[in-house]
C-alpha cells in the first residue's frame, strides 16, 4: 500500500480548503505578506514549507484540526 505524499505546492484554491477559509482569504493573506507564494505562469501557488510555517505560527489551521459549521451544529443538538 503507498501512502499518498502531501504536494509541495498549494494552490489557492487547495489551502483555502484545507484551512477552510475562503480563496480570498488565502489571497489577503499573500498580499499582506503574512504567506509567501510564487507565481507560475498566470498561477499563484504556495510552497510546502511556507503552509508548515504558517500552521505553525497560527496564521492557517488545518481542517481536520478544525470544527467546521456542520460539527458546530451537531454540538449544538
Amino acid at each position: 500500500m503507498t501512502a499518498t505524499a502531501e504536494p509541495k505546492l498549494f494552490s489557492v484554491e487547495r489551502l483555502a480548503e484545507r484551512w477552510d477559509l475562503s480563496k480570498w482569504s488565502v489571497r489577503r493573506l499573500i498580499v499582506n505578506g503574512d504567506l509567501k507564494s510564487v507565481t507560475i505562469g498566470a498561477r499563484r501557488l504556495i510552497p510546502l514549507n511556507e503552509v508548515e510555517r504558517a500552521e505553525q505560527f497560527g496564521v492557517g489551521t488545518p481542517r481536520k484540526a478544525s470544527l467546521g459549521n456542520g460539527a458546530k451544529r451537531a454540538q449544538n443538538k
